[in-house]
């Protein structure tokens, strides 16, 4: 009789350790409440059972599952979480698979949704969006995110030639003159401006215009007087007199 007791205590303790194992295996507890809901994914690499499931980076639960649904051509992840955080998760809320860590382990990144519209319930569906870490986006981008690594690749043999012939210090010292060149002109402009040069002169060209306008001088006459305009016109224009005119320039200035 004995013998059976201890047998049966055994045997129930066994039981016990068993499940504590199958649980905290299942991240799960006896006496926990927990809400399940599904969401649905083009790829889901390196998301694995267990993983974390995060509400605005506090995790609340883990994966369940991931499996293939045939209907709808999807990887389908159905997600636990405690049912503490069910107030919290709206319908309209996102779930997208992001990265953590320097390992790049992925887990389920929720967000909050809006306050009007009301709380999920066990077995609902979470509309999924792709993440926006840069792997994520890498993947999203397909073939695109090929020329990005074109462009890194042409930076990095750049900066290596320019390393090799020591052209990054000619550089420098190029954009250092060119620096101190434009220092020294800056400051000749400004001792320009400060000793009134400038203006000296813009108030000569005004001067020599106002005389121009009024027909003073010999270019203002040219300018103004149409009588003179009348005959350079006939001095140079067409006929014999023009002709003779021009074949005195031409010899004169071959001679």
């Amino acid at each position: 009789m004995t013998q059976i007791k201890v047998g049966f205590f055994l045997l129930v303790g066994l039981i016990v350790l068993l499940t504590s194992i199958f649980m905290l295996g299942s991240n799960k507890s006896l006496f926990q409440e927990v809400v399940e809901f599904r969401s649905y994914f083009d790829s889901v690499q390196g998301l694995n059972k267990g993983g974390v499931v995060s509400l605005a980076g506090v995790k609340i639960g883990n994966i369940d599952r991931v499996s293939f649904d045939e209907a709808k051509n999807l990887v389908e992840v159905v997600s636990i979480v405690d049912s503490i955080y069910k107030t919290k998760i709206k319908k309209d809320s996102r779930v997208e698979i992001r990265t953590q860590g320097a390992l790049g382990d992925k887990f389920l990144y929720i967000t909050p949704g809006t306050t009007a519209s009301g709380s999920i319930e066990s077995g609902d569906e979470i509309a999924s969006d792709y993440g926006n870490d840069i792997l994520s986006v890498i993947s999203k981008r397909g073939n695109e995110s090929e020329n990005l690594f074109d462009i890194l690749k042409d930076i990095k043999r750049i900066t290596h030639t320019l390393a090799e012939s020591n052209k990054v210090g000619n550089i420098t010292v190029n954009l250092e003159k060119v620096t101190q060149n434009l220092a020294q002109l800056t400051e000749q402009l400004n001792k320009t401006v400060k000793s009134g040069s400038i203006d000296r002169s813009t108030a000569k060209i005004e001067k020599i215009l106002d005389k121009i306008e009024r027909g003073e001088g010999t270019l203002g006459a040219l300018i103004n007087d149409r009588s003179i305009h009348e005959r350079l016109k006939n001095i140079l224009g067409a006929g014999q007199q023009s002709q003779q005119v021009k074949n005195i320039l031409k010899n004169s200035v071959e001679e």
